[in-house]
């Protein structure tokens, strides 16, 4: 066995959970829906207990992801609760160290805003929530498709989100370390913190043994606080701002692809010119270019 399966098998062991080394996804049929889910190609080291009174699943998912040299599979390990007895609307939690890509197609979710007369402490809290985490209502795939389809990028309603936007949940959130965090009809997934931001590449993020119980531990904290913060009131003045702009992610791509192929051609123009002693200059004229026309490209399409 590798070691992570030891581990994870030990660990298993150790508490009285059980442990399936392969697994064809979650058990509970309800959350097989989660988007979380959505581009799994494979399932391992699947465990299965009960912590403090709830019932979850902890497993590595195998998902395809693209770099600069083609697609690879990395693995991912995400935890799943019942939501029982809490009444959350269905939402998703990205973390912001981790959406540059979507940051740079001007995909950016929700983000919660307090007037200037608010607290201090009261716009710190959201400040570091924002800094955090973008929060898709409905969760991601379904609100980035809503706001394709919607001509008017329609918010939802605080009342719709009222359950998130509590001054405890934020709080806890400003501070938590997590990957995406969903909830989708009674269930809560949220997948281990990217390694990437430290270690660059592709590469899996797992977490074994004993690891796996700070994921868990986690999930556990926040369904604890949404449970004490049910009778908390929203913060006053709270509104709810949509960033997702169709026509600014449209512009940019285009500027971006038109910004590439005439740097590229600059490049080529110049290599001509000056012989190979310049080569460098095709592949950062044509980047450089890419990165000036998405930037062009998005400030004309920038809603007024």
């Amino acid at each position: 066995m590798n070691d992570h399966k030891n581990e994870n098998a030990q660990w298993a062991q150790e508490n009285g959970y059980k442990f399936h080394a392969k697994s064809d996804g979650v058990i509970s049929e309800g959350a097989r829906s989660l988007d979380i889910f959505r581009r799994a190609e494979g399932f391992r080291d699947h465990v299965l207990g009960v912590h403090r009174n709830r019932p979850f699943e902890i497993l590595d998912v195998m998902v395809s992801e693209h770099s600069g040299n083609g697609y690879f599979f990395v693995w991912k390990t995400i935890v799943v609760i019942p939501t029982n007895g809490l009444k959350l609307p269905n939402f998703d939690l990205l973390p912001r160290r981790e959406t540059g890509g979507m940051n740079f197609l001007g995909i950016k979710g929700l983000d919660l805003k307090l007037p200037p007369t608010a607290p201090l402490d009261e716009r710190r809290t959201v400040d570091a929530f924002n800094k955090n985490y973008s929060l898709f209502a409905g969760g991601a795939f379904e609100a980035m498709e809503a706001s394709i389809k919607s001509a008017d990028h329609l918010v939802p309603s605080l009342s719709d989100v009222a359950t998130i936007c509590k001054r405890g949940v934020l709080r806890f959130l400003s501070t938590a370390v997590t990957g995406l965090i969903e909830v989708q009809d009674g269930y809560l997934a949220i997948r281990a913190p990217e390694t990437r931001i430290i270690r660059p590449g592709v590469s899996d993020t797992i977490l074994k043994g004993r690891e796996r119980e700070s994921l868990r531990n986690v999930a556990n904290d926040l369904l604890d606080v949404f449970a004490n913060a049910a009778s908390e009131a929203p913060l006053r003045a709270l509104t709810l701002e949509n960033t997702f702009n169709p026509r600014q992610l449209l512009g940019g791509i285009i500027g971006g692809v038109i910004g590439f192929c005439l740097g590229g051609f600059i490049g080529v123009i110049l290599l001509f010119l000056f012989r190979e002693k310049h080569l460098f200059l095709i592949p950062v004229l044509a980047l450089g270019g890419g990165a000036l026309g998405r930037l062009i490209g998005n400030r004309l399409t920038r809603s007024k």
